[in-house]
């Protein structure tokens, strides 16, 4: 197809332009991924990615500018009338009052409330109104110049400030921006392909070039080292302070459970054989142990160990539980369900709305520990997890020494932090019997009482013990308090089965954790196996398979002494890598991988760019001594030499006439002619000389490329001496 036949397809083209401009809105959109769940954000974008750009073709030629935009967005407030807030529309199709100010309001208060909320947002959440807002203005923003200017790369610019927005709001949400960003900058190439080829051979060449750009480009985009630790800039803004939730202490319910053991409180369906935990305490007063947890409320994920441990799905309804925590096996990392607040320090969850009957579904990462691991590990330094508090009248309780004098016996020729804590629960477990009529209570009276006179008590009194006489010897403790996974019930849903368990008053179970450095917090469990009558022995009452194994090799190694870690030969813990972070195989690919897309993005670019510019220069002579220049780029493509101190303009039309033959002649001759008398003549050149001028660069134009294949065409493109042309 020659030049002038594909410039005759001006109405195809503005279509097409339009068509990627829509793909540019949608792309912009869908990189708020990480803020909203694909899902939820898929609809929203299509609808308002796609919408404007149709309504812009539609009105293209009927309305001024001034008419369209209006119309445009009277269109998007329609849209999310009825999709968004799904309000009745006033006089059979115009959004009322109502959903016109829920949606200005929306638009306004999105983006804080995505600052200071953990991502993703809810499925449901309004918020998204933001993202329909910005795709909608880009779109019609794009559309509109694509129709209505000449200019090539003017309309992507309206998609950019959404991507940018994504950028900022997504960077505390899962999932990375850059594959986008990739996809977006490959759609402005093509549309700057669209918009600036002269032939129809060179867009059908170029997209497949595009494609394979943009598709080394998402692949190799999550491994350059921007997209490791991009800036959060919820740095800059000041979150809520965390909503603590009042109730009575989770350990004060133990006893009570424990003496109705057939109270139905919830079921669960899951294949796991992990404990649930309920709530997490960690502050000691003296008398009680309760929760310091802040809740915020989340869309869904619940932040700390993103991709720890292996992912374990449970579905909760629950019956007869009291209080507002929500069990869930450790660690929570998804949670779908309404009314749900999360602690991000302790990934505690906790409910807002109705008890009974209640369901939800949370995704946990169940954490695993080899002996190896903890047998070097060394305490964290974690003041709060240590602190024993003092009595009301501030003196040092005497059960504190007491309680000192205890722990060291219990841990006696114990070589490595680990062993003490794992020596701490074998010595709970032998010394006392579990016993579910014994009195609650977990103060400092109630342990004391507990250790040195009646030795018999609930999985309350043996935890909490723990968690004292471990901060006693300097390891930083907590209780948390749990269930056992239930029994199966119904046709199938034993154990490991995936099928419903029932959850009992009688499963309840209360463990206690020591935190370690670079590993976290690890479970202990110094309850012995429960018995009315004493004997319980040195079984672990609840404790999973793999922690008794690990307790065993710990307990069981060599008492002979061992170097104890100190600050200066501490191993740093080497962090988790970053989902989609970089590594060393696919740095050092990205770096040539990166180099590669900017030079493509030179060559393909820079030419166009230079054409127009010299096009539409301020004077004409400048415009014909550009008309010239890109004569000259062209002939090069031929193989006709560039014109020199010693090779005249002339001289080049000479040549070029013996390789693109007689029709060459008149153009060229005209062309140096008019090019000499802009450059070294005396006269004035006007406009019509110009013109003139860029009407023989295209007949040259349109003979280079009968005389010259696409595959040489498409290599000189791609050649450095493109950018100098």
């Amino acid at each position: 197809m020659s030049a002038g036949a594909y410039a005759a397809g001006a109405p195809v083209r503005g279509l097409v332009s339009v068509g990627v401009v829509a793909l540019l809105a949608a792309t912009a959109g869908l990189a708020f991924d990480g803020v909203f769940p694909f899902a939820a954000l898929l609809p929203v974008v299509g609808l308002a990615a796609g919408a404007p750009c149709v309504l812009s073709v539609l009105l293209y030629g009927r309305l001024p500018l001034w008419g369209t935009v209006p119309v445009s967005m009277l269109g998007w407030l329609v849209a999310v009338s009825a999709t968004l807030f799904r309000s009745e529309a006033w006089l059979g199709f115009l959004p009322g009052p109502a959903a016109v100010r829920a949606a200005l309001l929306g638009v306004r208060d999105a983006g804080g409330r995505l600052l200071t909320t953990i991502l993703p947002a809810a499925p449901d959440s309004t918020a998204v109104v933001l993202v329909s807002f910005l795709v909608w203005a880009a779109a019609l923003a794009g559309a509109e110049i694509a129709l209505r200017s000449r200019s090539v790369m003017l309309p992507a610019l309206a998609a950019l400030p959404v991507l940018a927005v994504a950028v900022v709001l997504g960077v505390a949400g899962a999932g990375s921006v850059v594959p986008y960003a990739a996809v977006f900058a490959g759609l402005i190439l093509l549309l700057g392909l669209v918009r600036a080829a002269r032939s129809a051979g060179t867009l059908a060449a170029g997209v497949p070039l595009l494609a394979c750009l943009v598709l080394a480009a998402v692949v190799a985009a999550p491994a350059l080292p921007i997209a490791e630790r991009p800036y959060d800039v919820r740095r800059l803004v000041e979150q809520p302070p965390p909503r603590p939730i009042n109730g009575v202490s989770a350990l004060d319910q133990v006893s009570a459970w424990l003496q109705n053991p057939q109270r139905e409180l919830f079921t669960v369906a899951t294949a796991s054989e992990a404990n649930l935990r309920l709530a997490v305490l960690d502050t000691f007063d003296g008398v009680t142990w309760t929760s310091g947890a802040g809740f915020v409320p989340t869309g869904g994920r619940v932040p700390g160990q993103e991709g720890g441990g292996d992912p374990v799905t449970q579905r909760f309804t629950l019956q007869k539980l009291p209080g507002p925590w929500l069990p869930a096996a450790d660690r929570p990392l998804l949670v779908k369900g309404a009314g749900i607040v999360v602690d991000p320090a302790t990934g505690m969850l906790a409910g807002t709305q109705a008890r009974e009957g209640m369901t939800y579904e949370v995704t946990s990462g169940i954490r695993h520990y080899t002996a190896e691991d903890l047998r070097a590990a060394v305490p964290a330094a974690d003041p709060a997890a240590l602190r024993l508090p003092d009595g009301p009248d501030g003196r040092t309780p005497p059960q504190r020494a007491r309680l000192l004098a205890i722990a060291r016996r219990a841990t006696a020729g114990a070589q490595s932090p680990t062993q003490r804590a794992a020596r701490l629960a074998a010595y709970l477990r032998k010394h006392a019997v579990n016993d579910v009529n014994s009195p609650p209570g977990h103060g400092y009276r109630s342990v004391e009482f507990f250790l040195t006179e009646s030795r018999r008590g609930t999985t309350e009194q043996f935890a909490a013990s723990f968690a004292l006489l471990a901060r006693a010897i300097g390891l930083p403790s907590r209780i948390v308090v749990g269930f056992r996974p239930g029994t199966g019930s119904g046709s199938g849903s034993g154990s490991g089965s995936g099928g419903v368990r029932q959850v009992r008053g009688g499963d309840v179970l209360a463990w206690a954790e020591v935190e370690f450095e670079g590993i976290g917090w690890v479970p202990f469990y110094p309850t012995p196996s429960r018995t009315r009558s004493g004997g319980g022995g040195d079984v672990a009452e609840g404790a999973p398979k793999q922690a008794r194994e690990i307790e065993q090799a710990i307990n069981s190694d060599s008492s002979e002494p061992k170097p104890t870690p100190t600050a200066a030969n501490r191993a740093t813990p080497t962090p988790a890598p970053r989902p989609g972070g970089s590594s060393g195989p696919l740095v050092w690919a990205a770096v040539p991988a990166a180099a590669l897309l900017v030079y493509l993005l030179a060559v393909l670019v820079v030419p166009p760019l230079r054409r127009m510019r010299r096009r539409r220069a301020a004077v004409p002579a400048a415009r014909v001594v550009g008309a010239w220049r890109q004569t000259v780029a062209r002939l090069r493509v031929a193989g006709i030499p560039v014109p020199s101190d010693a090779l005249t303009a002339g001289e080049v039309a000479s040549l070029a006439e013996s390789v693109l033959g007689p029709a060459a002649r008149e153009p060229l001759t005209t062309l140096a002619g008019v090019a000499n008398l802009a450059t070294f003549g005396g006269a004035p050149v006007d406009e019509a000389d110009a013109d003139l001028a860029w009407r023989h660069f295209g007949g040259v134009d349109v003979l280079v490329r009968q005389k010259v294949g696409l595959a040489s065409r498409l290599a000189h493109r791609l050649s450095p001496r493109s950018l100098v042309g």
